[in-house]
């Protein structure tokens, strides 16, 4: 009885073994435990930003990969070669890949300001055609600032044609215009940049404000206007002194669409972490968000920044809800292949249960039609195998509550035939000692 017990397990057991490897071989493999992003040069904050990612990643267990570039020109390139997974992208810098089939949007993360410099010594600069004629550094070959820089320009005729054009980074650029090697500047950093808080400090030099930053943001839909409010960056020495208009870009994750989807979405879990912040820009939790992207949004990105973390991942670590994920993945053709094995099981039990009950009236039904027929000594061994039945039933007995009906009556009639048999007996003792 026990060697069928164990051998029904067993049966079950490796079908379930068989399934789940079956399953596994159709599931998706294991995130990989390391990932590249592009960023800008070293002192920059999208290489910052960057480092802050790779130190959160670390906690759970994803190495990241840095690939400092000249800024996001080359880093879409080098992202969709295929030879980064993600990169840090300024808006306005991926026209060319608008329609790309390799890339994708992930989150817009942060506002990126265009600041405009000009020495106070040139004469009025209202408008960006007043550049006209001057020397104007663009930002570094390859930078979304050189990019953006040029299309605003052009849009109000100054080009390399009619004026000194320079193509030096942040770095240089500040240098250049503190020394009066150029007349303007562009830059597309942080408020938070040292450049910039130098820049505005500097009795010399004016930052510029669009006047017609309604315009722009009409004609270039990934621009937005932003108010740098009178005092907000020195209350103090009230700087600046008055309320300037700038035009901003957003910076966007876009990722290789090769890219891993259980990493994408741990990538966009660091993501809130690190810029959901409150700024002088934005208000806290405005990002990460799908807003103001030029390459098209992965939606499951999408529906990852409007609902979050799934009920796994807020109380598991990455790789454990990950794991918990796919095996409930796989309970799912387990459950469908396992139904009928479960429906022929029910009614194989009940069989086994009752086989045993029946089994043993067949032993009494045997010993009961033959009590009229039997001498004293089949009497005697009738009595004492009714009693090692017993036994064996008292000993052996694993009937479920809801067969203990069919049990009782079983040792009801257990006992009935055993009176019987006694019974018997006694009359042939009876009869013989009269005799």
């Amino acid at each position: 009885m026990k060697t069928r017990r164990y051998a029904g397990w067993l049966l079950f057991c490796a079908v379930v073994i068989a399934l789940f490897w079956g399953t596994l071989m159709f599931l998706k493999p294991s995130p990989p435990k390391s990932f590249s992003i592009a960023t800008g040069r070293e002192d920059g904050a999208y290489y910052r930003f960057a480092k802050e990612y790779k130190k959160l990643l670390k906690k759970e267990g994803i190495t990241l990969k840095i690939y400092p570039t000249a800024g996001s020109v080359e880093a879409l390139k080098l992202l969709d070669a295929g030879k980064v997974d993600v990169a840090f992208v300024q808006g306005g810098t991926a026209k060319k890949y608008a329609n790309s089939k390799n890339l994708s949007s992930l989150a817009s993360i942060f506002y990126e300001p265009l600041w405009v410099f000009y020495r106070k010594d040139l004469s009025s600069v209202n408008y960006l055609y007043d550049l006209k004629g001057k020397k104007i550094s663009v930002g570094e070959k390859g930078s979304g600032t050189k990019a953006l820089s040029e299309l605003l320009l052009s849009q109000n005729g100054v080009d390399k044609d009619n004026s000194e054009i320079f193509y030096l980074n942040s770095k240089q650029s500040l240098k250049a215009i503190e020394e009066g090697k150029i007349d303007a500047v562009f830059m597309v950093v942080s408020p938070k940049s040292n450049n910039v808080k130098e820049l505005l400090k500097h009795k010399d030099i004016e930052l510029f404000g669009f006047k017609r930053a309604l315009a722009y943001k009409q004609k270039f839909l990934y621009l937005t206007e932003l108010v740098l409010g009178e005092g907000i960056i020195d209350l103090k020495n009230n700087i600046p002194s008055t309320d300037k208009k700038l035009l901003s870009t957003t910076c966007t994750l876009v990722e290789n669409n090769d890219f891993n989807p259980e990493l994408m979405r741990l990538l966009l879990k660091i993501a809130k972490k690190v810029h959901s912040k409150r700024t002088i820009f934005a208000q806290e939790g405005f990002f990460p968000n799908y807003k103001y992207t030029q390459i098209p949004m992965n939606e499951d990105a999408k529906i990852y920044l409007i609902k979050g973390d799934s009920f796994l991942e807020k109380i598991f670590p990455f790789r454990v809800a990950v794991t918990i994920n796919r095996l409930i993945i796989f309970l799912i053709p387990l459950i469908t292949l396992l139904l009928p094995f479960f429906k022929g099981i029910l009614p194989l039990y009940r069989w086994r249960i009752r086989y045993k009950i029946y089994k043993w009236y067949g032993q009494l039904n045997s010993i009961d039609d033959k009590i009229d027929d039997m001498d004293i000594k089949k009497l005697e061994e009738s009595i004492k195998k009714i009693k090692e039945l017993q036994k064996e039933i008292k000993e052996q007995t694993d009937i479920p509550l809801s067969y203990m009906g069919e049990y009782y009556n079983l040792q009801l009639h257990i006992d009935l035939i055993l009176k019987k048999l006694k019974h018997r007996k006694a009359i042939i003792e009876k009869t013989d000692h009269t005799v």
